[in-house]
């Protein structure tokens, strides 16, 4: 057809459906749960959980996806499709790290990283602070503050290198998220899927 491109063959693809292991917390600075498993991809701001929900920090996902053995073969070049991020991943590809992304597309290659048949996935992903200070904004106040947000003083249980005595988690000089302002969208969105495309020989 005029203007048209001929395509002899289309990238093949495998989806990566899940079911995904999602590991939160661990570093003492955030709240969250330790592990969850979930069937598909979601924002952890739209789960009801509030160690979830609010949690603002480094999520950890693992699947695997099943490439057949006749699939792996000269001139391709595989590529792991993370979809959207929100915000950032770090992947790994059956124990082997390739890349750090940060802005979309959100591809990385992985070809000297597959191999036939299970290839397990780690994958990352760090969001942005609000959506915990938005979380701590549920709680209790916890310092003396003016109607503006700023502090009249330093509190005294920081001072003191005490946790928070309403369970906040986080400790700001100045208030700039209130407790109904809307949560960003976080983690691993996808569609996440491996391609193989034709490489500098072609197929």
């Amino acid at each position: 057809r005029r203007g048209g491109v001929k395509v002899d063959r289309t990238p093949e693809t495998w989806p990566v459906r899940g079911p995904w292991t999602v590991r939160f917390g661990g570093n003492g600075d955030t709240a969250g749960p330790t592990t969850v498993v979930w069937s598909g991809l979601r924002s952890w701001a739209e789960v009801e959980e509030p160690a979830i929900r609010y949690y603002s920090g480094t999520g950890v996902y693992e699947s695997a996806v099943e490439v057949p053995a006749e699939a792996l073969g000269r001139g391709r070049r595989w590529v792991l499709d993370l979809g959207r991020v929100e915000v950032m991943a770090r992947v790994t590809v059956n124990g082997r790290l390739v890349g750090t992304l940060w802005k979309p597309p959100y591809l990385v290659d992985i070809t000297r990283a597959i191999r036939r048949g299970s290839n397990l996935l780690r994958i990352e992903v760090v969001n942005l602070w609000p959506n915990r200070l938005v979380g701590d904004e549920q709680l209790e106040e916890d310092s003396d503050r003016r109607p503006d947000g700023t502090l009249t003083g330093w509190p005294e249980w920081l001072m003191a290198g005490q946790p928070s005595p309403t369970g906040r988690v986080t400790f700001t000089s100045w208030r700039l998220w209130k407790r109904t302002d809307a949560l960003l969208p976080s983690g691993l969105l996808g569609p996440v899927e491996v391609r193989a495309e034709p490489g500098a020989g072609g197929w």
